[in-house]
């Protein structure tokens, strides 16, 4: 089949510069997508413009503005919650009980809790801070490569290294060498690998390791004590700090390393396990905890006729669709500020958190609990103008 022929607007070269990467980002697998992390910028909050402003601009106005408000309320904002805090003096505690410590195992954290809590988040949030603040404090070290003993290197503080599912000690030590973008040789061993990788870490000033989704790991019983051995080699010979996080840790091999004898107590005495749980509204204390999650999040829509307060007015409605889980509730708001642009709404309320439909385990929690008490949304009447939508809504 013949080319077609170009058009005005299409260059006569058949390769041109191009980058077609996604906007956002996805898990860092290497040091360099580590630091896309750290140096990412979140889409800018869009200017609330008054709203007649807003209704003069023409289609091609209209469609930039609203493609900046979807993209930030994509993003919205991560919530440092109480927990997030805790949590983060918790991990920098250990740290610091960590530095100097004379050689030998450092004690690690366990980070545990069930499915879609955000330990991800809480974790690379802690590890961002750490890292930008060591830029703050020695910028130097950010700026060039280094000869140390004879390699060239450049300075990695924080290794953060994601879990593929049914990983094997090998599987592990491939992770950390293509993380520090060690090189070894085809058909290299564990043995192999892992010996380079801690010569890297030593050389390269690792100061923290994040195990993430290590429920991932192959913790078989036939296969478990070899995976926790292999964990355990690995930061007997390191000074950094690991961190661990997963769903059901306590049970895994993490700290269940056989049947009965001394290698429990050793493990467990390795470890402290944290654990991140959804939010209770049993006290006063909780309710406002989380009241205030929800207010940092309303605060960041920009819509237009969303009337301040109405998200909070609906607080206890919240935690029931969500069951309290943060990542929930941050679905259902990012969802309902979508719809609230793409249909011109320009609001948010209950009939329309009504009518979205979040992820499965907080759904069905919510219809089995309340399903029978929540009044069935009415339909859209598209026939009403926004006009009377609005003065409908403001006498109710």
């Amino acid at each position: 089949m013949p080319a077609p022929f170009p058009t005005d607007d299409q260059s006569d070269e058949p390769y041109v510069p191009g980058d077609f990467r996604h906007p956002g980002l996805s898990e860092p697998r290497t040091k360099e997508e580590w630091r896309e992390y750290l140096d990412y910028v979140l889409p800018p909050r869009p200017v609330l413009l008054p709203l007649a402003d807003y209704e003069q601009f023409d289609e091609e106005e209209r469609r930039r503005h609203n493609m900046a408000r979807f993209a930030h309320h994509s993003a919205l904002i991560i919530v440092r919650t109480s927990q997030m805090k805790t949590i983060h003096h918790q991990i920098r505690r250990r740290m610091m009980t960590n530095a100097f410590q004379p050689a030998g195992a450092r004690r690690s954290i366990v980070l545990d809790g069930p499915a879609t809590l955000g330990k991800s988040t809480l974790v690379k949030t802690f590890a961002y801070d750490f890292e930008h603040e060591l830029r703050r404090n020695h910028p130097e070290r950010f700026d060039k490569q280094y000869i140390v003993e004879g390699r060239v290197i450049d300075y990695t503080p924080v290794v953060y290294v994601n879990i593929p599912s049914q990983a094997t000690p090998k599987d592990l030590s491939v992770a950390l060498a293509q993380y520090l973008a060690q090189p070894y040789r085809s058909g290299a061993t564990k043995s192999d690998i892992t010996r380079l990788v801690l010569e890297s870490m030593r050389l390269t000033g690792v100061e923290l390791v994040i195990i993430d989704d290590a429920h991932f790991m192959d913790l078989s019983l036939k296969e478990g004590k070899v995976v926790n051995d292999h964990l355990k080699y690995i930061a007997n010979h390191t000074a950094a700090t690991f961190i661990y996080t997963g769903v059901d840790l306590k049970h895994s091999g993490l700290f269940l390393e056989g049947t009965g004898d001394s290698r429990v107590t050793q493990t467990s005495g390795r470890n402290t396990l944290l654990h991140m749980t959804p939010y209770s509204i049993r006290t006063r204390d909780e309710k406002a905890d989380w009241v205030s999650v929800i207010t940092a999040m309303e605060d960041a829509l920009v819509l237009y006729k969303h009337r301040p307060g109405t998200l909070v007015g609906l607080w206890e409605y919240l935690y029931r669709r969500t069951g309290g889980n943060i990542s929930s509730l941050a679905e259902l708001i990012r969802e309902a500020a979508a719809d609230a642009v793409l249909t011109g709404a320009e609001r948010i309320d209950r009939n329309l958190l009504a009518s979205i439909t979040i992820n499965e385990h907080a759904q069905s929690t919510f219809e089995t609990n309340w399903g029978q008490m929540e009044p069935t949304p009415p339909p859209p009447d598209n026939t009403q103008t926004s006009g009377q939508r609005d003065r409908e809504t403001e006498a109710s």
